[in-house]
């Protein structure tokens, strides 16, 4: 096999150009079969298999930099960079990372994990460059759906301004920017992309930085050229873009599984010392027919449910399921409830309300800002909004969230999906930080669900009862019920319950640690002690009898899935006293693995929470 010898960038340089249309079936093969057993992303990195071959043949990499817009399509670039061997373990505890990290390979110019942010660190590298005299390219590969958000317009503005090199790999797999019309057309088009056409640009380029006063004349032919060029494009009808007005030098669109034309293209750009957009059509899920027919399915795909890195997994509904389903039993009695999203219906649960409600549900793309100040304007002609996002992408929207929603105090509901630990895709998409982050802002309503049912209930209060911004945070996991504890038996208040009234220690739950803490009870008991168990219910605002209940035990510990600086525990813990002892997330970035393992690195385990408390008595006796 020819990817089996395929260890760096060289390697790809080194083969023969008939070669490489092999080596790209060798690659989708082993994407198919590696990460149908491991999980992860496989439509969208079957789609780019050209186009990094391309990238990795024609550019000198690491010298010239290569960074990956979210990063979920990094996969063909990590194998072609020395990385393939460690597949059947990616995404795995001290495995491979599913998205670019520099401490895994120095052909990983920046981490990435969310969307849009890869024009600005291009923008920042290529001043730089600038500054320094360094002339080594500065490319960047980013898909269409990113161009909904408005970090990328941003920067477009600072690169098109300042004339910054950047060579931007527009990857569009879905949305159109323009489009060819007729057999002339895309005659016309390759006129434009010929050799002896990219060899002039450069030359007119050198000769305009080298004689100053040459710019006039210069200036002159490229008017002319493209006075006739909007001419035929006039005739033909289509009209210059949006790129092009911006003096973006536009190429495209191209066929990108067509590896001689990328070879050429990418080629013709090299050097060309100004801002440069290739326009890249490809197939999100190429040759693998479930992909092709179900990109968003195969988008991201999971391992097989019997064991994903060693924890077995349990049927039931997830958390997202209970929401979406909560979502249309109450748009059914509340005419004026919509749903709002940032290109997440699926994986929120909002696919069925988009269908039986599409006028009352919002994909607003990867615009999170815009989301949350979204649903402030429909706040304000008396609509009820309820916006869908992951925690980690809320982050996105702080200020939003503090100047449009804090300050007005408006009625929006934040359904914080993959809320606490979030397994397989590493530090960039770990919920810890929303409790702290939210608690800062005056007026939230902060709400943790530890069961399905205690999810609806909190949904539906909500909706209902709560007269300014108010957020829900749950997990990416199974909405378990507790024996022994039925939240339809306690009013949602404001209080917290007292699961377990009597004991020498108590355990104060944060959301779905509730589980946790009546197995920690279970065994202890067994060991002759005695436990008292709190649902704290409410982040914020917290009761006062909460206090008071706290005050009745000598040893408290607070179990968070969040991190600890500006979390509830520490709050509490302020308030309360020091015999208030917090658990959860220390001052550092939770990396990749299962949810079991990641609450057993952080001390969330039952197991880990035991030795704790053992512990501390026996520092205490």
């Amino acid at each position: 096999m020819l990817l089996e010898n395929i260890h760096s960038p060289e390697d790809v340089k080194a083969l023969p150009l008939k070669d490489l249309e092999k080596l790209s079936s060798e690659i989708r093969e082993f994407l198919i079969e590696t990460v149908s057993k491991t999980g992860g992303h496989l439509a969208s990195n079957l789609g780019v298999v050209e186009l990094t071959l391309a990238l990795h043949r024609i550019f000198d990499l690491p010298r010239d930099t290569l960074i990956w817009d979210v990063g979920h399509q990094c996969y063909v670039h990590k194998m072609l960079t020395g990385r393939r061997e460690r597949f059947s373990v990616l995404r795995q505890k001290g495995g491979l990372k599913g998205f670019p990290d520099p401490k895994e390979s120095i052909y990983d110019a920046a981490h990435a994990g969310h969307s849009s942010t890869s024009l600005s660190i291009a923008a920042g590298i290529a001043r730089a460059k600038r500054l320094d005299g360094d002339t080594s390219e500065t490319i960047v590969v980013i898909g269409d759906g990113a161009f909904t958000a408005g970090m990328v317009y941003e920067a477009l503005n600072q690169i098109a301004y300042e004339s910054l090199p950047v060579i931007i790999i527009l990857n569009d797999n879905g949305m159109s920017i323009s489009q060819n019309v007729g057999g002339i057309a895309a005659y016309f088009e390759k006129l434009f992309y010929t050799s002896a056409y990219f060899r002039v640009k450069k030359i007119v380029e050198r000769i305009k930085r080298r004689w100053k006063w040459t710019g006039w004349i210069i200036g002159f032919l490229y008017h002319a050229k493209e006075w006739l060029r909007r001419g035929v494009w006039k005739l033909l009808g289509k009209k210059r873009n949006f790129f092009e007005d911006l003096d973006i030098c536009y190429y495209g669109p191209l066929d990108g599984h067509n590896l001689k034309l990328l070879l050429k293209t990418m080629e013709g750009v090299k050097g060309l010392d100004k801002p440069v957009l290739l326009h890249v059509r490809t197939v999100k899920g190429k040759d693998h027919t479930p992909s092709e027919e179900n990109p968003e399915r195969y988008h991201g795909i999971s391992a097989p449910k019997a064991c994903i890195a060693g924890e077995i997994i349990t049927e039931g509904k997830s958390f997202s399921e209970v929401f979406g389903e909560t979502m249309v039993h109450l748009a059914a009695c509340e005419p004026r409830l919509f749903a709002i999203t940032a290109a997440m219906e699926s994986g929120t649960g909002l696919s069925q309300f988009a269908s039986l409600y599409p006028e009352r549900f919002a994909d607003v793309g990867i615009a999170e800002q815009h989301a949350v100040t979204f649903a402030f304007g429909l706040s304000l002609r008396g609509y009820i909004p309820v916006v869908a996002i992951y925690s980690t992408f809320l982050q996105r929207g702080f200020d939003q969230l503090v100047h449009d929603i804090g300050i007005s105090g408006a009625h929006v509901v934040f359904a914080l999906d993959r809320a606490g630990l979030v397994p397989g895709d590493g530090e960039t998409h770990q919920g810890i930080f929303d409790i702290a982050y939210l608690s800062m802002i005056p007026g939230m309503t902060i709400l943790a669900p530890a069961t399905g049912k205690e999810l609806q209930l909190m949904l539906e209060y909500a909706v209902r009862n709560v007269k300014g911004p108010v957020a829900i945070r749950y997990p990416k996991e199974v909405a378990h019920e507790i024996n022994g504890y039925d939240p339809n038996n306690y009013p949602l208040d404001g209080n917290p319950v007292l699961c377990k009234e009597k004991g020498e220690i108590l355990l104060v739950a944060v959301g779905t640690m509730l589980h946790t803490a009546f197995e920690v009870a279970r065994e202890l008991e067994s060991r002759g002690k005695s436990i008292a168990i709190l649902n704290l219910r409410f982040v914020k605002p917290i009761n006062t009898i909460a206090y008071e209940i706290l005050s009745r035990f000598e040893k408290v510990y607070v179990l968070e899935e969040g991190i600890i600086r500006g979390g509830v525990g520490e709050y509490l813990r302020a308030k309360a006293g020091d015999h208030v002892q917090v658990i959860g997330v220390e001052d550092f970035y939770p990396e990749v693995g299962s949810r079991g393992e990641l609450l057993e690195v952080v001390g969330l385990t039952k197991e880990k929470i035991i030795a704790i408390i053992e512990k501390e008595e026996r520092r205490v006796v």
